[in-house]
């Protein structure tokens, strides 16, 4: 769940917008009736004293996405029926308690471990410790009505999240993939201004520190693809608005996803080769400030992939005026057949230039 500076604020920024603040209260009203239900239904259908279990269990399962609540379910559903069934084994072979209670808590955190289980692994062991230190592992009617309560928590809780607004964090996922866009253009706009100017090696080592800080904007954005996708999954809600033209499929986000990393991947080259010209006593100014006009129009290209903007059409024109730019300096650069590490490392910037038009040309509209 997101944490606010103050409550105050986010239920009212919740109110009036659309956002992050407004999932966080409505997942908590979620949970306050998945609780309230299963509280219900449980000292109806299984009078208990211990019916806290079955709001407890439809609160847990109360998660961001409609498929992790499902998958969720599964296994603490298997991972309590394992620990119940070792409590009762334990209890009846085992004459001693306190040697039943540790036999059954190893054996069931070793269980747990299992990758089926995912993080409900840790019940396998609790549900054990719970069932023999109350005393009551060797009551078979007793452990069902446990397991009954944890599956009734787990369906309403389950059906709640299901039923009741399913998420949907496809806006997550757009707005992390524009934000990866823009730091890709703004790091491309602010070494295309600083080749304008007297730059120095400082300056190239900045570039390529600000360069290699891009991955963690890829991951950033790659998660949030990730996390899109499987919010859909199960999503009743996301279903419907898909088929009345409402939403677009994950995958419309993937695509500008891989080519805004390769992008960022050849920005990475472009610095270094940049730092490493910087580096170099002599320094062609001719060419850094061709390659400047180049860099502002690769990031206008770039920005194109930002689909919050609308503006995909614009990178066919985008993309024929940094071909046009880097054939250019290119037949400039090999004009005079000299070998030197300034002109390799200008050869490897207009190379990185290259194929990032080759990685933006996947995206242009045919």
């Amino acid at each position: 769940m997101a944490r606010f500076s103050h409550p105050w604020y986010w239920l009212a920024r919740a109110w009036r917008f659309p956002g992050r603040e407004r999932e966080a209260v409505l997942q908590a009203a979620k949970m306050a009736i998945a609780a309230v239900l299963a509280w219900l239904v449980a000292r109806v259908v299984i009078p208990s004293p211990q019916s806290f279990i079955a709001p407890y269990t439809a609160v847990f399962l109360m998660t961001e996405t409609v498929y992790r609540s499902v998958t969720n379910a599964a296994q603490q559903a298997g991972a309590i029926l394992l620990g119940l069934a070792i409590a009762y084994v334990a209890a009846h072979l085992i004459p001693s308690a306190v040697l039943a209670l540790a036999v059954a808590v190893f054996v069931g955190v070793l269980l747990g471990q299992w990758h089926r289980f995912g993080t409900s692994g840790i019940w396998v062991g609790v549900s054990a410790l719970l069932m023999i230190s109350y005393g009551t592992a060797g009551n078979l009617v007793y452990l069902a009505e446990r397991l009954g309560e944890s599956l009734l928590g787990a369906t309403i809780g389950v059906a709640v999240n299901t039923i009741v607004l399913p998420p949907v964090h496809l806006r997550h996922t757009r707005d992390a993939v524009a934000a990866l866009a823009g730091e890709v253009r703004d790091l491309l706009n602010s070494m295309a201004a600083d080749l304008r100017d007297a730059w120095d090696t400082d300056t190239a080592a900045r570039w390529l520190r600000n360069a290699r800080r891009l991955d963690e904007a890829v991951r950033r954005a790659d998660d949030a693809v990730s996390w899109g996708r499987e919010s859909v999954r199960f999503n009743i809600r996301w279903l419907l608005d898909r088929r009345r033209g409402r939403t677009a499929l994950p995958s419309a986000f993937e695509s500008p996803l891989n080519i805004l990393s390769d992008v960022s991947e050849q920005v990475k080259r472009i610095a270094d080769a940049l730092n490493t010209a910087a580096q170099q006593e002599e320094s062609d100014r001719e060419f850094t400030g061709e390659f400047a006009r180049l860099m502002d129009e690769l990031a206008a290209a770039v920005t194109c992939l930002d689909q919050s903007e609308g503006r995909l059409p614009e990178l066919p024109g985008h993309l024929d005026e940094v071909a046009a730019r880097h054939r250019d300096l290119t037949r400039w650069v090999h004009a005079e057949p000299v070998t030197t590490i300034t002109r390799q490392a200008e050869d490897a910037a207009l190379l990185a230039v290259a194929r990032s038009m080759r990685a933006l040309d996947a995206a242009a509209p045919r």
